[in-house]
């Protein structure tokens, strides 16, 4: 049986109505809260028992703190004296508990009481979270950003699709909290003022739900691209996995050190920030570097997958099950073909990328047939327009006024029926002439595909067999 253990309490810093409640509630179920740290608040076992607790607000603490100062264990000394004892602090929170049947409150005057919470919560909860609202709504604009350049790319790939989920999230979260407790000090001044302390509105229901989303949004994030991601992806999301949890230890473990240490609040302060900037740094830099070598030396490989060396680089030869290969539409006899599928899926829209090329290093490399195409897969239809749009946008030049007329490339629709398609498009110089790459739209998905030679009527039916799904 664990005499410990440890619990998120989502829990407002400024609730101490809700805290002190929440652990009387733990206390008769025989847990004591023994200490609140960043990872969670953790109780010791004891016997089952009714015990009050109150909860205080000492506005010149701080996390940094190396100890308590002699004027904040005065205070706790004070409270001693009248029967509350400490339980645990958290910066400028301050709890404590106390047995006795009927015990006289640790504060008695609503206004002094409001003056610390409001002094604490500036130095402490209202700065830290208009600063995460601050980072969270720069983040979400760069995602909006995003969104409206690219936003087959951003709606495909799910780690894009969680970061943005978890920013709009945490903007939401930091917007209730504020205007919860800016509301609520408004209306408690002028109960103060009549002499009454007006209990604090608890948002620990909706800050459960923000919590719960968020970690379903990990780890589907995680178990997307572990399960159903390439060998790259899988070592991307492990190590992103690592790397967040580490930071965090590391900068933890820093502040506790200088504590320890018995340094200064502004050394402990400056030293702790100093480690975030450089770890994070380091590590992502470690990381990026890793990962680009690894990939460039063949790490991500498959182990079935051989390799071979050209211009000073390590090349997969890899061969990837792809829908469609030049086997298909023309008859030829070479074994050094390359197969390549990437991209990315979610729940929304899936876009891959295939590719079918010779080895850099075959004879006769440029005359050897290779083909290419991307294959847009749209799992919610009111996003079909927006996918084509985008599709045609991203090569048609049209309205692009930086290009001279009769040097843009455009979109020319074609007869669909060879193709078996709802809508086909060819790329075109408006000059020069027609290119062999062409646009199909299917029922839920369109293909962009690129030939090295004119595609007959023949092996357009090929490629709709292949590639339209139906």
């Amino acid at each position: 049986m664990k005499n410990t253990k440890r619990r998120i309490e989502p829990l407002s810093f400024f609730d101490h109505t809700g805290i002190s409640g929440h652990l009387e509630k733990m206390a008769a179920k025989g847990w004591m809260i023994e200490k609140i740290v960043n990872t969670g608040w953790v109780y010791r076992r004891i016997e089952p028992k009714n015990i009050h607790f109150a909860v205080s607000y000492f506005p010149k603490a701080s996390e940094f703190d190396p100890e308590p100062s002699e004027e904040q264990k005065m205070f706790h000394d004070f409270c001693a004296h009248t029967g509350w004892q400490l339980a645990c602090t958290s910066a400028q929170l301050q709890i404590f508990y106390n047995e006795r049947e009927n015990p006289i409150p640790i504060e008695t005057d609503p206004e002094l009481e409001l003056q610390a919470i409001h002094a604490s919560a500036k130095k402490g909860f209202i700065s830290q979270y208009i600063a995460l609202l601050a980072i969270a709504l720069l983040n979400g604009a760069m995602w909006i950003s995003n969104l409206l350049g690219d936003p087959i790319d951003l709606l495909s790939t799910p780690t894009k699709l969680f970061t943005g989920f978890a920013w709009l999230l945490l903007s939401i979260l930091c917007i209730v909290e504020l205007v919860c407790y800016f509301r609520w000090h408004s209306k408690a001044k002028v109960a103060a003022e009549h002499g009454e302390f007006l209990k604090v509105p608890s948002t620990s229901k909706f800050q459960k739900v923000v919590l719960i989303l968020i970690i379903g949004g990990a780890i589907f994030w995680g178990v997307n691209y572990i399960i159903c991601g390439d060998t790259l992806q899988r070592w991307i999301a492990i190590l992103m996995c690592i790397y967040m949890p580490s930071l965090f230890v590391i900068v933890n473990a820093t502040k506790e050190f200088m504590k320890r240490r018995k340094a200064s609040r502004g050394v402990n302060r400056t030293v702790t920030m100093l480690t975030s900037f450089v770890v994070a740094f380091a590590m992502m830099g470690a990381i990026t570097f890793g990962t680009l070598y690894a990939s460039n030396h063949g790490f991500f490989a498959d182990k079935n997958e051989e390799t071979y060396e050209h211009r000073g680089m390590t090349w997969v030869i890899h061969q990837d099950e792809l829908p469609l290969v030049v086997e298909d539409l023309v008859d030829i006899d070479f074994d050094g073909y390359i197969k390549e599928r990437h991209g990315n899926v979610s729940l929304l829209l899936g876009q891959l990328v295939m590719r079918q090329y010779p080895r850099y290093d075959a004879e006769n490399y440029r005359d050897i047939p290779q083909l290419e195409y991307t294959m847009t897969i749209i799992n919610v239809p009111s996003l079909y327009e927006m996918c084509k749009n985008q599709t045609i946008d991203k090569k048609d030049e049209t309205h692009n006024t930086d290009i001279p007329e009769g040097f843009k490339r455009v979109y020319l629709e074609q007869d669909p029926t060879p193709w078996k398609a709802n809508e086909v498009y060819r790329l075109a110089y408006q000059d020069s002439g027609a290119l062999n790459s062409y646009l199909l739209c299917y029922d839920d998905r369109i293909i962009e595909i690129s030939f090295d030679w004119e595609p007959t009527e023949a092996q357009m039916s090929i490629v709709a067999e292949k590639l339209s799904g139906n």
